[in-house]
């Protein structure tokens, strides 16, 4: 389990980090997606750095908790079938992420994030640096975007599921490994 923490954390960390890049070279205000996230579970229309944090901390502890249930199958101790999830571990990880993307990446889409951005009067989002405003995106258009939002998540929650895999995998071999090398230095004689 705490592999599976490890993994999810360290996948949502790579993860956000994507995220962040390309909301800059798409000219979005940088941590858009964290202040939708927020408003749309706060059901607030009050945009602040405090819930870019917040959204980056849920994203995260989220991840986290994935990472978790990413890692439960790991835990089956039988050979044969360890063995064929180790060597399939990559494939299971981006099936992971098609599964992550399906089953919560899109209902939270559609059933809160997509419907609070329409509720919405025409609001600007505004990165600003002291030297003046950076970037700036509203609602309007971030609804036009959805589709490229909405598909473009996809592989980064398959990037998710193959990294938290890989991941999970070379955690777990090297504690197999260890604990079969601690048995074997245990059973030999001591002359």
């Amino acid at each position: 389990i705490s592999f599976g923490l490890i993994a999810g954390l360290v996948s949502s960390l790579a993860i956000s980090g994507l995220i962040l890049m390309v909301e800059k070279v798409t000219a979005v205000p940088v941590g858009t997606f964290y202040m939708v996230i927020i408003a749309a579970i706060t059901d607030s229309q009050l945009y602040s750095v405090n819930m870019i944090v917040l959204g980056l901390l849920l994203h995260l502890i989220c991840g986290s908790i994935i990472g978790v249930l990413m890692a439960l199958p790991f835990i089956n101790y039988k050979k044969s079938s360890i063995k064929t999830l180790y060597q399939y571990a990559p494939v299971f990880g981006l099936l992971f992420g098609l599964a992550l993307w399906s089953i919560m990446f899109l209902p939270i889409t559609y059933w809160m994030v997509l419907p609070l951005i329409s509720s919405l009067e025409t609001q600007t989002i505004e990165q600003q640096v002291p030297t003046g405003p950076v970037a700036s995106i509203d609602n309007s258009k971030l609804l036009e975007m959805s589709n490229r939002i909405i598909f473009g998540a996809l592989p980064f929650n398959m990037l998710y599921g193959l990294l938290g895999a890989i991941i999970i995998k070379s955690l777990s071999e090297d504690y197999l490994h260890r604990k079969q090398s601690l048995r074997n230095s245990l059973k030999e004689p001591t002359s």
